[in-house]
């Protein structure tokens, strides 16, 4: 897989290096946010517990939790959704963009009617993807 990326340009070290210390860092802030939440609730609880009965309180704290996780969760779903469309295209327009200038090179020994079937391409497939994208509801960015 690595000599597809080296065939694209794209350095498989570098990426690496930087996906673990993303990983390491998002690892670190899921749990300080999780912490954060779960002070947040304890607290809500001690402040429902002057109020309520304490059976009731705790209904109500996790009631007021898994509202908003399934809030999350239905945005965090909807964001998956646009990324990985956006991704299938970003894939596809990189490969035919990398792809065209060098198979015409290949094919011809002219630079400058390399450049011209690679601005071509490029308006096919800009043509392409402009009749190919679905219309937008009303409303939606």
């Amino acid at each position: 897989m690595s000599g597809i990326f080296a065939a694209m340009g794209v350095e498989t070290a570098v990426l690496s290096r930087r996906f673990r210390v993303f990983a390491l860092a998002a690892l670190i802030g899921a749990a300080l946010v999780v912490l954060t939440v779960a002070f947040l609730a304890f607290a809500a609880y001690l402040a429902l517990l002057s109020q309520i009965a304490p059976w009731q309180a705790a209904l109500a704290v996790a009631g007021g939790a898994l509202v908003v996780g399934a809030i999350l969760l239905l945005v965090a779903v909807k964001a998956l959704t646009r990324a990985t469309e956006q991704i299938e295209v970003a894939v596809k327009t990189n490969t035919l963009v990398r792809a065209a200038p060098i198979a015409a090179r290949l094919a011809t020994g002219n630079p400058r009617l390399v450049m011209g079937l690679a601005a071509a391409a490029a308006a096919v497939l800009a043509l392409l993807r402009a009749l190919s994208a679905k219309p937008k509801a009303e409303g939606e960015t």
